[in-house]
């Protein structure tokens, strides 16, 4: 058994066909050594269970009759019966040397991989090299053997690279880890979870996603399920973390809560005191990771929030993508681009293994994408990297695609599941609703998530990992969706009889008749009496809407966040600071800040300069949530006097919306339509024209419904 092998009774475990020109190619090796790999397991095969590996008609390999394959890899899984590869062996030697607390005999290595002296010795002069590479050194004692020396952090990074990238995570090798049935993967988890911890780590870390209702993608689920294995096994022989990151404030991190359940969780199952260095550390892992569903949104910097608003708003005007139809997806582009943002201050690199798919389906969107980047470049003093930046085309792509796709006629519920993280979910799923407009996708899953689960509510499952479920049909695509996988759905659809639909919008409907009811009040009330009439409005209504809006994280419109007691003109000030202070107070008197909040937004600009100037006579200064922000809202007040901030462009400012932003809270949607209006709406004429409360909160919902698509400006005769 080797290897190859191994890849090959997996697929075939899990109703994955291929050709022998497929394996040939995806180990770089002859046909001929994909038949000699085949002629061994057949001997074995037909000796023990009188069957064998066949290529039927098709040209594709698949088991001649049924048998339990499980026990067949299970008999395997040792080194007597499994052949390690160099670059195998050399990993299991690497990760023992790095788990040691004490020197390792040459005698002790070669027996345990089975391997002469030579051949380790060999083994042991390239392994200081990685060692080396690693910021680790693999030091030498006479009489006593290896050691590995270096700071903890180094150690447990080396660990990880040795367990999760060992080359098995390739493009085709979707279920390396996280199954027992794969045997080097075995091997390795062997020498770091003496206790069998693995899968209950496992279980625990779904509970925590359960609790803060997030998900990880496949890949990093296996990832963080190895961290904390690793991070309990180091605790308990006496090794943990010492230093934490210059300058982070982890608490403030959306990913703090998560990590500090994780902690608890294992301090109660392991009787294991977990410290705040730990904890920041588990932190730091978790924000480098990536998600299929994740609803901590915070970005820890206005700032870069600011930016990722404003490349989403020129590629999105670029390409002609509106905004409000596909605002899922933006949500989903907006986390991916703050989890970039984090790996580039991070000096951590990824690779993406649909690069080539990509970069040859959309070309010219590259460049594009890469313009329009060039500020966030700029801020964090480095270039991006070709793989990050098809990252980014394919959330683009995957917006674009769905752009002018119809939502509805859908009837057929269907449930995707991903291993490649949210960008590559969101492409299928365009690509899914674009060529099938009658199926209406209900989730976007992680299989560690579906086997928990065992949901029942779907018509079909579409994966891009090989799997059985026994309460649907299963359809095994490619990523980027092939012709002959648009035929397998498309036969699979044909032989399913689609559920009931129930589609409620009760929140859509109030939030319509809420608008219409505004453009009637400018139609036929009396300018006089529009104030009254309004706050009657509100009465009704903004129960209703408030909490529909703040039900969610986050809010898409500025005018929700206003309301007319926050909403002041002909403000007097002498300089900048005045004017956020005097913004400030409306938040306060609204009990929607402490009253050191004032002194945040202040200290923000003081610190980093006039950025929230966004646009000319514009600046919309607020402060971080761990300032005093106790609800999410805001303020709108226009100066008697424009002030200067400082900004090159855009000074002087006479209109101030401040923001107040909770922990857990974006304004991401909200600066997109914003920013949008400040470019097509003339935003400073159409307030200057406005001489009430009443009057400048219905301009700025007109001017959100007409670059949300929802305008009812044409009915409307002046």
């Amino acid at each position: 058994m080797n290897r190859r092998i191994n890849k090959i009774l997996l697929d075939i475990l899990r109703a994955k066909s291929e050709t022998l020109q497929r394996y040939a190619e995806l180990f770089n090796v002859s046909e001929q050594t994909i038949r000699n790999d085949i002629k061994e397991i057949n001997f074995y095969l037909e000796k023990k269970h009188a069957t064998k590996l066949i290529i039927d008609e098709t040209g594709f390999l698949r088991m001649a009759e049924e048998i339990d394959l499980k026990s067949v890899l299970k008999a395997y899984s040792n080194f007597q019966n499994y052949r390690l590869c160099q670059n195998e062996r050399r990993t299991i030697l690497a990760l023992i040397l790095v788990t040691s607390s004490d020197y390792i005999t040459t005698y002790y290595l070669s027996e345990y991989v089975l391997v002469s002296r030579n051949t380790l010795v060999s083994d042991i002069e390239e392994l200081k090299k990685w060692f080396e590479q690693n910021q680790l050194s693999l030091s030498s004692f006479t009489g006593k053997g290896y050691k590995v020396i270096g700071d903890e952090k180094g150690i447990r990074a080396a660990m990880m690279k040795l367990i999760i990238s060992n080359g098995l995570f390739d493009q085709e090798y979707d279920y390396a880890m996280g199954f027992e049935d794969n045997i080097f993967q075995n091997l390795l988890l062997d020498i770091i979870d003496k206790k069998a911890r693995y899968q209950e780590i496992g279980k625990l870390l779904l509970e925590v996603e359960k609790q803060h209702q997030v998900q990880l993608s496949d890949f990093a689920y296996q990832e963080v399920v190895c961290y904390l294995l690793i991070m309990i096994e180091r605790l308990q022989l006496g090794f943990s973390i010492q230093t934490l990151e210059d300058g982070v404030d982890v608490k403030s991190s959306s990913k703090y809560n998560f990590a500090l359940s994780l902690a608890k969780e294992l301090e109660l199952k392991y009787n294991q005191k977990i410290s705040d260095k730990e904890i920041a550390s588990l932190v730091s892992i978790l924000r480098s990771k990536s998600y299929i569903k994740n609803n901590g949104r915070k970005i820890d910097s206005i700032e870069m929030q600011i930016m990722i608003t404003e490349f989403i708003f020129n590629i999105s005007k670029e390409l002609n993508i509106k905004y409000y139809l596909n605002s899922e997806l933006f949500d989903l582009l907006e986390n991916h681009l703050k989890l970039l943002i984090y790996r580039v201050k991070a000096n951590i690199n990824v690779r993406n293994v649909l690069f080539d798919e990509i970069y040859q389906s959309y070309s010219a969107i590259f460049p594009l994408v890469k313009k329009y980047l060039q500020k966030i470049e700029d801020y964090l003093q480095a270039s991006l990297t070709l793989d990050e930046i098809s990252f980014v085309v394919m959330y683009i792509m995957a917006i674009f695609e769905t752009n002018d796709v119809a939502t509805k006629n859908k009837s057929l519920k269907v449930r995707v599941v991903c291993n490649s993280g949210r960008g590559t979910a969101q492409l299928i799923k365009a690509k899914l609703t674009a060529t099938f407009p009658n199926i209406d996708i209900i989730s976007i899953d992680s299989t560690h998530m579906l086997r928990k689960n065992n949901p029942t509510n779907q018509d079909l499952i579409i994966t891009t990992v090989p799997l059985q479920f026994s309460y649907s049909p299963v359809v095994l695509i490619n990523p980027i969706l092939m012709e002959k996988d648009i035929i397998k759905i498309q036969k699979a659809i044909y032989q399913i009889k689609p559920r009931e639909i129930i589609d409620q919008e009760i929140s859509h409907q109030s939030r319509d008749m809420f608008q219409t009811l505004l453009s009637l009040m400018d139609k036929y009330v009396e300018k006089e009496e529009q104030d009254e009439f309004l706050k009657d409005i509100e009465a009704l209504y903004s129960p209703s809407i408030t909490q529909l809006e703040l039900e969610e994280t986050e809010v898409k419109r500025l005018s929700d966040l206003l309301s007319m007691e926050r909403i002041a003109f002909k403000v007097e000030v002498n300089d900048w600071r005045e004017a956020i202070s005097e913004a400030g107070k409306l938040l306060l008197k609204s009990e929607l800040i402490e009253e050191r909040y004032i002194e945040g937004m202040i200290k923000v600009i003081e610190e980093n300069g006039s950025y929230i100037v966004i646009s000319p006579g514009v600046a919309i200064p607020h402060a971080d949530a761990s300032d005093g922000a106790i609800k999410i809202g805001a303020s709108f007040i226009k100066l008697k006097e424009a002030v200067h901030f400082g900004h090159p462009e855009n000074d002087p400012v006479q209109y101030i919306i401040a923001f107040s932003i909770p922990e857990e809270t974006s304004i991401g949607k909200c600066l997109y339509y914003f920013t949008e209006i400040l470019a097509n709406e003339d935003f400073l004429f159409r307030m200057d024209q406005q001489k009430t409360e009443s009057g400048m909160l219905l301009e700025m919902r007109k001017m959100e419904n007409k670059v949300m698509g929802l305008t009812y400006e044409k009915n409307i005769k002046r």
